[in-house]
């Protein structure tokens, strides 16, 4: 069975946000820590998929050599 590339899915934005001041809200920004958290770790599952999909394609073209 030929490999069909699937292309790779957009990934989400990740920002590092700077350490808050004295004046900054902190719901507001541990709010924006928390949606960084979780597009990271959106990102990495993505990227976690794409290399079982690329390993399931390498393992059925070497077992048909």
């Amino acid at each position: 069975m030929a490999y069909t590339p699937t292309g790779m899915q957009a990934l989400f934005p990740v920002y590092f946000g700077r350490m808050p001041s004295a004046s900054d809200d902190r719901d507001g920004y541990d709010s924006s820590v928390a949606q960084n958290e979780n597009n990271l770790n959106q990102n990495l599952e993505l990227l976690y998929q794409k290399l079982l999909e690329l390993e399931s394609a390498f393992a059925d073209h070497t077992e048909g050599e």
